[in-house]
């Protein structure tokens, strides 16, 4: 279980809930004090701990009815075998590396916003960030040239300060990481088109900062493109046409989210419906309303949140049948 980092624990009457980040230890902490005196005791319960102490503690607590995880497909393994072994229900949502693909109608604006957007927003720290690029051959060249240049003209800095578009990474452990798959990419034979390097201007050097990356001439089979990074990183691979890069999006283990930009309403329907993901934005990214189911596919998780569907995962079923006739069955006539 190393790979558990410090992890808030929610236990709320027969479920456990992961929510591994410090950030969420503070709110769920907050939220807790909030309502102490509205929620009855023992119906919403807060443990705080590691994931590798704490959280084990209650996978392997015998009360417990119910499992649910947000984190890393890894740990994800660890819920689900937990959960079989008791023979109760688990729900996970777990990693992603998300097709976010640009054909050559797209409305040029709002594709340079969407692809900032699907990486670069909360740092790259979002699950269904769309870390995979897409690119249309006849629009390639143009489209990488572009993107540098959003990039590059993207403001790092303090969160308090107000023109600040991208923040920290999460820890230094996370930036190195970040780091390494950038340095990989390399070896594989990608090319850093922009970023690449950690930030270091005044401040920034004291802190785990990363320069918003392009990785392009990546080509999908390659770690990078394979792999979440979970970063502000985007791996830019070319394609010919929606065959093409409908077969490159399935050629993934996970199916969290991703987006298709075009003006062509039927083709955005056709790549929408055949990508294997929970998840399909048209002409946008990382819009995320309420009551829209949220979920992935394959190793990206099992079942969906932000939806009264997540209800039936902490419900049970029951079937109650009462004859209302007064005469017996038939089956066994009095002799």
């Amino acid at each position: 279980m190393a790979a558990w980092k410090l992890a808030p624990v929610l236990a709320a009457g027969d479920c456990t809930v992961f929510k591994p980040s410090s950030a969420t230890s503070l709110s769920v902490l907050e939220f807790a004090k909030l309502t102490k005196d509205v929620i009855p005791a023992g119906v919403f319960q807060v443990v705080t701990g590691s994931g590798g102490k704490t959280g084990q503690y209650l996978l392997d607590h015998p009360d417990l009815r119910k499992l649910a995880f947000t984190g890393s497909t890894e740990v994800g393994y660890a819920v689900a075998e937990a959960a079989a072994k008791k023979l109760i229900p688990a729900t996970l949502e777990l990693g992603g590396k998300s097709a976010n693909i640009f054909f050559d109608d797209c409305n040029w604006e709002k594709a340079m916003d969407g692809l900032q957007l699907g990486i670069l927003f909360n740092q790259g720290h979002v699950c269904c960030a769309g870390s995979g690029v897409f690119g249309q051959d006849t629009i390639y060249d143009k489209f990488i040239d572009e993107a540098v240049k959003r990039f590059n003209s993207v403001k790092i800095g303090m969160p308090w300060e107000p023109d600040a578009q991208m923040g920290s990474q999460i820890n230094e452990g996370q930036a190195k990481k970040i780091m390494s798959y950038i340095e990989i990419g390399k070896e594989e034979g990608a090319r850093v088109a922009c970023g690449g390097a950690r930030a270091t201007d005044g401040d920034l050097a004291n802190g785990a900062y990363v320069q918003p990356t392009l990785l392009v001439d990546v080509k999908n089979s390659m770690r990078v493109a394979q792999e979440e990074i979970f970063g502000p990183v985007a791996v830019v691979i070319k394609f010919h046409d929606e065959k093409d890069v409908i077969e490159m999006a399935n050629d993934s283990v996970y199916g969290l989210g991703g987006a298709v930009w075009t003006k062509d309403i039927n083709r955005a329907i056709r790549v929408a419906r055949a990508v294997e993901t929970g998840r399909m934005w048209v002409n946008t990214y990382n819009s995320l309303p309420e009551k829209a189911p949220f979920g992935g596919y394959k190793k990206s998780g099992i079942g969906r949140e932000t939806h009264k569907l997540l209800l039936n995962n902490y419900s049970q079923m029951k079937n109650i049948f009462i004859d209302l006739s007064e005469e017996p069955s038939g089956f066994y006539p009095k002799k």
